[in-house]
């Protein structure tokens, strides 16, 4: 049974279920697999997805991977290795997963290298500035510039407002006076948190329900979730979505039609590059083509007649690729109209 890709379900596999109901056979098709990230896959939320039997796919919003921390230090040398061209992504963002069995679902641990490489150098970056932030605050107390524990306290505080991801992996310590109203000193030291945060560090935990599963196959259907969310991306900025112009209902209609028309146009064109083993997205084949144009070129005859020829540029090499994988034969074809 085939099904059409559409906007909302992030899994497009359906399952068929047989039911025996007095002897007969029934075919009965399930719910869909409902997969949430980790801004709305809340406890309740999940309850709720349970209480309703819906099958699926989530990265909860706690932080669960902390649970696993001896799993994912040796992720690399025992958990089933993606390929970075299965994926879909650069040479050397290839992705690391384990299916671990729980008592009435099963996770699935991840260990993803482009999300590793991006998430450290976000956090390198946070870090530094909180460090020099902080060495300077150090430098005014030690040339005595600023002495009193409320303001040392204060300027402490807005650091740790301005850096939160950061501030609480480091225990600061102020030295006092006798009366203790002044600070003499300003130190701080590493948390062990921050070690385990970095070995944390492109992590994240898939629960789902579907035990019968493989961890490769689980994560490949998590990673719907992505093209969902690029889809609605496309349909809101590219293929003109929004802003809608129109006052009348049958023409906002109308603007709304021709949308997702393009959208499913475009998704037929990402559908049949991933069928011939590519697996860009449909903004990295607009952009290869963008340079690939065709010019009209309009003329009078001695008649007073109008004609309008429309003539392709020599395609390159690149786009000799993108239009033998679509099957185009022949697009330098000229199109004439009178």
């Amino acid at each position: 049974m085939n099904y059409p890709l559409g906007i909302g379900y992030a899994s497009r596999r359906k399952i068929l279920k047989r039911l025996y109901i007095g002897g007969d056979t029934l075919f009965k098709e399930t719910l869909p697999t409902i997969v949430m990230d980790r801004g709305i896959a809340t406890k309740d939320n999940i309850a709720l997805l349970k209480d309703k039997e819906y099958p699926y796919i989530v990265v909860e919003r706690r932080a669960v991977e902390k649970e696993y921390l001896k799993e994912f230090e040796a992720a690399k040398e025992t958990y089933t290795r993606i390929d970075s061209q299965t994926v879909g992504k650069a040479q050397g963002s290839s992705v690391y997963v384990k299916k671990v069995l729980t008592e009435d679902s099963c996770r699935v641990l991840c260990l993803s290298e482009g999300r590793e490489q991006k998430e450290r150098a976000i956090d390198a970056l946070k870090e530094n500035r909180f460090l020099e932030d902080l060495t300077r605050l150090q430098t005014s107390v030690s040339k005595r510039n600023i002495l009193l524990v409320g303001k040392v306290s204060e300027r402490i505080g807005r650091l740790k407002e301005r850096y939160p991801s950061i501030a609480h992996h480091y225990d600061i310590q102020l030295e006092l006076d006798e009366s203790e109203k002044k600070v003499l000193a300003l130190s701080w030291e590493k948390k062990q948190s921050r070690i385990e945060r970095h070995t944390l560090t492109g992590c994240y935990v898939i629960e789902t329900s579907h035990r019968e599963l493989e961890a490769p196959e689980l994560w490949r259907l998590y990673t719907t979730l992505v093209r969902v969310e690029d889809a609605f991306r496309d349909l809101k900025t590219d293929l003109g979505l929004r802003p809608v112009h129109h006052q009348l209902a049958e023409r906002t209609e109308a603007h709304l039609f021709i949308s997702v028309l393009a959208y499913h146009l475009l998704i037929t064109i990402e559908r049949q590059l991933r069928e011939k083993g590519d697996h860009r997205r449909w903004s990295t084949i607009r952009n290869e083509l963008s340079t690939h144009q065709r010019s009209t070129v309009v003329m009078t005859d001695e008649n007073e007649q109008i004609h309008h020829i429309r003539v392709s540029g020599v395609p390159e090499s690149q786009h000799k690729d993108i239009y033998r994988l679509l099957d185009v034969k022949d697009p330098q074809k000229e199109i004439a109209s009178w």
